[in-house]
């Protein structure tokens, strides 16, 4: 009788903490259909979402063998986030479709981190091998995000890697002002004529987005390269995170205050970009791509609103979570690439090229 009562005690634990991440996975649902800026805790969640999910998917999985009544308490909240799901995990089928005839075109999309090493020869390196699966690539259209050149000059080695591409166009906008010895920004290479740039910032924020058209078939589409705000976690922000210290009290305190203001500023920061993006996307007389670094994953507000007005080509295509982010924190898929319903996409790629803290991506498309 003590055996049974000890075990139903237990069982119970196990329910409230079930519960309790029950809670925590609806509170990520909320992320997508409210701001930041008025419920930050949500959109906290929201980032968290893939792990909070994974987690009840196991508690699920645990009362279908311990008591099955308790599977509500998960699956509700789960179904209840169906299209959070279907954003998150997607499983599709290769098009018949033929993906090198005249018709189609690709779009690459990667973070390059500032080509970042502990040196300069390991620096050259890492943009040779980057250069060379660019090149590989053979992509119509690619956009690098965090391009950096420590040539004062920055059209020198553009224009070098606009040959090595075999690109007639190239467009670099910087995110800052010149600063020191070096530049960070934007870029877009494409073997399509350019008929017009331009970019997209505003007073306390950075250059986010630069768009290039290009002609497309004697039809002139607009592209989107962009980089929303980050988080801007240093490595002892990261390890806290992934592994917070509470033995002292007023430290963890303190650490969990500042990473929560990093936190909240980003996501106001980017919620202000989309509002702006969204508002450009609206107005353009163009058929639309666009890709780039997100830094927000598909429970966030940011990418409903972008969603809205364009379709993710993973959703389309892609297979698994298409986790983009090679950093120590997992399960982050903040890399997209999105399109107008005037593209089908035939082919949605992650490359496994370990040269930066982001996967490059790419998508294969045919105008409808």
């Amino acid at each position: 009788m003590a055996k049974k009562k000890k075990y139903s005690i237990i069982r119970r634990i196990i329910a409230l903490v079930n519960i309790a991440f029950a809670i925590l996975l609806a509170f990520s649902l909320f992320a997508s259909t409210t701001l930041a800026s008025d419920y930050p805790l949500f959109a906290i969640t929201g980032l968290y979402y893939p792990v909070i999910l994974i987690i009840n998917l196991a508690f699920v999985l645990f009362w279908i063998f311990i008591h099955r009544k308790y599977i509500l308490i998960s699956l509700v909240v789960i179904l209840l986030g169906i299209s959070n799901l279907n954003n998150t995990f997607n499983f599709s089928f290769a098009s018949t479709a033929k993906l090198n005839d005249s018709s189609t075109f690709k779009v690459l999309s990667y973070n390059v981190r500032q080509f970042q090493a502990r040196d300069n020869l390991t620096k050259l390196i890492i943009q040779n091998d980057i250069l060379n699966f660019l090149t590989e690539q053979n992509a119509e259209i690619i956009c690098l995000q965090e391009f950096q050149s420590h040539n004062k000059n920055i059209y020198e080695p553009l224009k070098q890697i606009r040959d090595t591409l075999n690109t007639g166009t190239y467009y670099y906008e910087s995110y800052y002002n010149p600063r020191y010895n070096y530049l960070t920004g934007l870029v877009t290479f494409s073997t399509l004529k350019a008929v017009d740039k331009g970019k997209l910032k505003f007073d306390g924020s950075r250059t986010f987005a630069i768009y290039t058209d290009l002609l497309l078939d004697n039809d002139t589409i607009r592209v989107y390269n962009i980089h929303l705000a980050s988080i801007s976690l240093n490595p002892n922000d990261i390890d806290f995170v992934i592994k917070p210290d509470m033995e002292n009290n007023e430290e963890f305190k303190t650490k969990a205050g500042k990473i929560y203001e990093k936190l909240t500023k980003a996501f106001v920061l980017r919620q202000k970009q989309v509002t702006v993006l969204k508002q450009e996307i609206e107005k353009s007389p163009y058929k639309i791509l666009l890709a780039g670094d997100f830094n927000d994953t598909p429970s966030s507000n940011v990418y409903s609103q972008i969603s809205s007005l364009l379709t993710d080509s993973f959703t389309e295509k892609g297979s698994g979570m298409g986790i983009t982010y090679a950093g120590k924190i997992p399960f982050l898929r903040i890399d997209y690439i999105f399109a107008s319903e005037n593209f089908k996409a035939l082919e949605f790629t992650k490359h496994n090229i370990l040269r930066s803290d982001h996967y490059p991506v790419s998508a294969v498309f045919k105008t409808k």
